[in-house]
């Protein structure tokens, strides 16, 4: 995917993304860095891209203490998570990394509640088997999950970055 259509997708518009800065790379890739709408001293973006535009590698970082743990998990972080994988997998992966999706979507920590406000479908009732690992992950109790699919590898880690602790989500081309 290119960077114009990736700035077409959902995430740039929903999310309002801008770019912050650009940085040249030793091997001719560019480093763009992004920023939300809001949100900004929780959320950093940053794409790889090459000579022609191509995305080489997304990567999101959330802070832990904005996106929640095992007692509540924030709806905004989450929506930005499976936003995220969902614009920068490639086409060929996005059926597989579907139930990376719903999992991150489907995420609720032990004191949320949720109050659905329209009638539940069939589809509703009987979810894809979320990854366990990957909840685990993204509650911040274990430090790494990894998918390699046909064109992309998608790795989601906990990390110490800019001195906070984080949620690191890339997805890589292979």
């Amino acid at each position: 995917m290119s960077y114009d259509e990736l700035r077409e997708t959902e995430l740039f518009s929903f999310f309002n993304f801008t770019e912050s800065g650009r940085r040249p790379m030793i091997d001719g890739m560019q480093e763009i860095h992004l920023k939300p709408g809001g949100f900004q001293e929780f959320i950093d973006v940053k794409m790889k891209v090459d000579r022609s535009q191509k995305v080489h590698q997304g990567v999101l970082y959330l802070d832990r203490d904005w996106i929640g743990g095992p007692m509540t998990v924030s709806p905004f972080g989450k929506d930005l998570a499976k936003s995220f994988i969902d614009a920068i997998t490639p086409l060929a992966d996005k059926e597989k990394a579907s139930n990376i999706v719903s999992t991150i979507w489907n995420l609720q920590g032990s004191s949320d509640v949720s109050i659905p406000i329209k009638p539940q479908s069939i589809k509703d009732l009987v979810p894809e088997p979320p990854i366990e690992k990957l909840e685990s992950v993204y509650l911040g109790i274990e430090d790494k999950f990894e998918m390699k699919l046909e064109k992309s590898q998608i790795t989601i880690e906990n990390v110490t970055d800019v001195g906070r602790k984080r949620l690191k989500i890339s997805i890589d081309a292979i």
